[in-house]
């Protein structure tokens, strides 16, 4: 009898007696693709082809789509002081499930200090997302502990002369839609770190193998500076950042195309005369989203496709609260996932012991969902 080629079927033994040879493909395609994370990095130490191919590009991201679609969504809780040497410091990684945290996951910060230091994360794409200080960005995978140190930008660099002096811009994270590539911008008003010309300053990290540097070189088509008083993360969708930017007479929002790094002005957005303190951007099922907390209401607006027009997805009676928070601190919620069909993850900071609330708009009631003396 011919021997089979080694790789193209795996053996598995149901009972002592009883082999069976299933494909490789179809391991992978309908075991290996369902799994857990945790479980994906029990078996790399199955063979080297199974390692070969969890590792492959192709692999995690047919697995993300496939998690996207049937598993609870994670959430990424910061812990906003990294404590001297890296003590009782952690990032907090939680799978949310219809009405209860599912699991919980402690992650050491991958790097320590001899000092304590303010920390801060983007959002997260693709499960990724960047963990960074006024001295250091990291790339992080919290689900697989993976990380990557990225160099210095000139802004880190710039601001030490300025440090305290003016509310530090937040750093955007997103993915080029058309290579699949991974960039870091930083966008911020360049009389900040006293630069002259242009109003605004932009550095751009290409995430790839052969690029370890930042490019200084992006033009920033925008005649007024970014909107830093209020702490609003950029938000990321269909391939573009977007920022908040003060108009002096009306808010409005700036775009940023990955691919072509090209910026633009979005017109006639919904939230455009509300105060600042009022509004928040976020991105809830890959739209972005505006936040305006009109007193006892609470409204969100999605993006379109089109990139033009809004839809008005929730009305948010912020009243139905008061079994999660007191009165006196009524006022909107930043949106932080979409829960099924039903629910939304809103984010209370109302006090020191911020919350995790969830909104079920059909019902229109609240439930505290989870507590964090440390949140970030």
């Amino acid at each position: 009898m011919p021997k089979r080629k080694r790789g193209v079927y795996e053996t598995i033994s149901s009972s002592p007696n009883m082999l069976v040879n299933i494909p490789h493909h179809v391991v992978v395609d309908q075991i290996l693709e369902k799994l857990p994370v945790k479980s994906l990095l029990r078996f790399r130490a199955v063979s080297k082809q199974w390692r070969t191919e969890i590792e492959s590009p192709r692999f995690q991201e047919r697995h993300l789509r496939h998690q996207q679609k049937s598993r609870d969504p994670s959430i990424l809780i910061c812990h906003p002081r990294l404590e001297k040497r890296g003590k009782a410091s952690s990032l907090r990684s939680l799978s949310v499930g219809a009405t209860l945290v599912s699991e919980e996951n402690h992650i050491r910060y991958p790097v320590a200090s001899k000092r304590e230091i303010n920390v801060r994360t983007t959002r997260s794409c693709d499960g990724l997302a960047c963990l960074y200080s006024s001295t250091f960005i990291y790339v992080i995978n919290p689900a697989t502990r993976w990380h990557c140190k990225l160099p210095e930008a000139r802004f880190q660099t710039l601001a030490q002369v300025t440090y305290n002096r003016f509310r530090r811009p937040f750093l955007g994270f997103g993915k080029d839609n058309i290579t699949g590539m991974y960039k870091i911008v930083w966008l911020y008003n360049s009389h900040c770190v006293y630069l002259d010309g242009q109003i605004n300053t932009c550095e751009v990290f290409s995430f790839e193998n052969n690029n370890n540097t930042w490019s200084h070189d992006v033009i920033v088509s925008c005649p007024y500076p970014i909107l830093h008083d209020s702490p609003v993360l950029p938000a990321h969708a269909h391939g573009f950042l977007y920022w908040f930017i003060d108009a002096v007479t009306e808010t409005q929002v700036l775009s940023f195309h990955l691919h072509t790094e090209t910026f633009a002005v979005m017109a006639k957005i919904p939230v455009a005369y509300a105060p600042h303190h009022r509004i928040t951007m976020c991105t809830l099922n890959d739209r972005l989203c505006l936040s305006e907390d009109k007193g006892d209401t609470q409204t969100i607006w999605s993006l379109n496709h089109d990139n033009v027009t809004w839809d008005k997805t929730y009305s948010i009676n912020l009243r139905s609260t008061l079994n999660c928070i007191e009165e006196k601190y009524l006022y909107s919620m930043p949106p932080v996932a979409s829960l099924f069909d039903d629910r939304l993850l809103l984010y209370d900071c109302s006090d020191d012991d911020a919350k995790l609330v969830v909104y079920n708009f059909r019902l229109n009631s609240y439930g505290n969902f989870f507590t964090d003396t440390h949140f970030y």
